[in-house]
C-alpha cells in the first residue's frame, strides 16, 4: 500500500461524522431485519403484501422500498428518479415475490442473484443497482455496497486490481463480455481481498469501506501510484481533459453536440433505462441509451426493444453482431467527431 492512500486511511479515522452516521444505519439495519426477514425466514417473502412493497400514503413509512431507498441511504444512495419505480414493483408483486427469494437465496452465487430476471420489472433492469441494494442488505458481511459498475471498475483502476486480467481467470472471457453480475461479483471479490489484505482496514465493515472508497478515491483523484485513470490523448477542445471513460462524459458530450447529431431538443436525461429522450428534427420522440462503448450496451443486459439509438464514445461491435443482436442504430461519438 503507497504512502498517500495509508495517509487518506489515518484522515478518514479522524472523521467522527462518518464513524457516527455508519453506526447509525446499523442501527437502521437491524429494524429493517426485523420487519423483513427474507434470509432467515424466506416463507414471509410470500406474505409480502403490495402495500408493504410501496405505500406513500403510510404514515410510519415502514413499507419495503421505504427502507431501500430513504432509511438505508447511507449504506448506498440509489438515484431513483421516480416513485414509478417503486409501483412498478408493487404492480409486479409475484415477480418481485420471486426475485427476492433469488436474492436471498444461499445456494446462489452473487452473479446469478443479480442476473435473474430484474428486467421484468420495468425500471429494474440495466445496471441492477436497486438488485444490488437489496442483496446487500441480507449479505452486509460478503458485499460491498457500492453499486454502480463504473465506481467499482474505478476503485479497482485506482487500487491496481487488474480486473480485467482477472476476468479471464475466473470466466475464461474478456471483460466486456461479462454480464452484470459477473462484473459485480469479479469487483466484489477483489475489493474485499483487498480490504481483507491489508491491517490498516482491520475492523471495518462493508459500509464503511466503502464510504471510504467514495470519499477518498473520487474520480477527481490525481494522487495514487497506480493505474493511470486514462490512456487516452487529449481531449480539451471539447471541455474533456481526455476522450470518455465513463457514461456521464458520454452525456456530457451528448448535451454539446445534440443539436449536430439531429436532435434539437432533449426531452429529459435520467437515472432509469433508456437514459435520455430527445426529439429529432422531423420532432419525433426518440429514446436514448448512453453507454461509453457499444458493447457495453449488451454487457448491461438492456432490452434493445426499449430505445431507439446507443449513444457511445466508440462502437466496437461488429454490423454481425448489432443485427443478430437486434440491437437499436448506434451513434458514436467519436465518429461524427472526427467528422467535424
Amino acid at each position: 500500500m503507497n504512502e498517500t492512500l495509508v495517509n487518506k486511511i489515518a484522515e478518514y479515522h479522524k472523521d467522527r461524522s462518518a464513524k457516527q452516521e455508519n453506526e447509525k444505519v446499523w442501527s437502521e439495519h437491524k429494524e429493517f431485519l426485523r420487519l423483513y426477514p427474507f434470509r432467515k425466514r424466506p416463507e414471509r417473502i410470500d406474505r409480502l403484501t403490495a402495500q408493504a412493497v410501496y405505500n406513500p400514503n403510510q404514515r410510519d413509512r415502514t413499507y419495503f422500498f421505504y427502507w431501500i431507498e430513504h432509511r438505508l441511504k447511507a449504506f448506498a444512495h440509489l438515484g431513483i428518479g421516480s416513485a414509478r419505480v417503486w409501483e412498478n414493483a408493487r404492480n409486479n408483486l409475484s415477480k418481485l415475490r420471486e426475485l427476492l427469494r433469488t436474492s436471498v437465496d444461499d445456494s446462489k452465487t452473487l452473479a446469478e442473484k443479480l442476473d435473474a430476471h430484474w428486467e421484468d420489472i420495468p425500471r429494474f433492469g440495466g445496471d441492477r443497482q436497486i438488485a444490488k441494494k437489496i442483496i446487500f442488505c441480507y449479505y452486509p458481511g460478503i458485499v460491498l455496497p457500492a453499486l454502480k459498475t463504473e465506481d467499482r471498475e474505478f476503485f479497482c483502476e485506482q487500487l491496481g486490481l487488474r480486473y480485467r486480467e482477472k476476468a479471464y481467470q475466473k470466466y475464461g472471457k474478456d471483460y466486456d463480455t461479462l454480464s452484470v453480475g459477473q462484473k459485480f461479483e469479479l469487483s466484489n471479490d477483489l475489493l474485499l481481498a483487498f480490504k481483507k489484505e491489508y491491517r490498516e482496514f482491520q475492523g471495518w465493515d462493508n459500509a464503511y469501506f466503502s464510504r471510504f472508497l467514495y470519499t477518498y478515491l473520487t474520480p477527481d483523484s490525481r494522487t495514487l501510484e497506480q493505474i493511470p485513470r486514462r490512456e487516452a490523448k487529449p481531449f480539451s477542445a471539447y471541455g474533456l481533459i481526455a476522450e470518455p471513460s465513463y457514461e456521464q462524459e458520454v452525456v456530457f458530450l451528448f448535451s454539446k453536440f445534440h443539436v449536430e447529431l439531429g436532435f434539437p431538443f432533449i426531452v429529459k436525461i435520467q437515472e432509469a433505462f433508456p437514459d435520455a429522450e430527445a426529439m429529432n428534427r422531423q420532432r419525433e420522440l426518440k429514446k436514448i441509451e448512453f453507454e461509453v462503448r457499444a458493447s457495453d450496451f449488451v454487457s448491461h443486459g438492456h432490452n434493445p426493444a426499449g430505445c431507439d439509438y446507443i449513444v457511445c464514445w466508440e462502437d466496437d461491435l461488429t454490423d454481425e453482431k448489432k443485427t443478430a443482436k437486434r440491437l437499436p442504430k448506434v451513434i458514436a461519438l467519436k465518429e461524427e467527431l472526427e467528422k467535424s
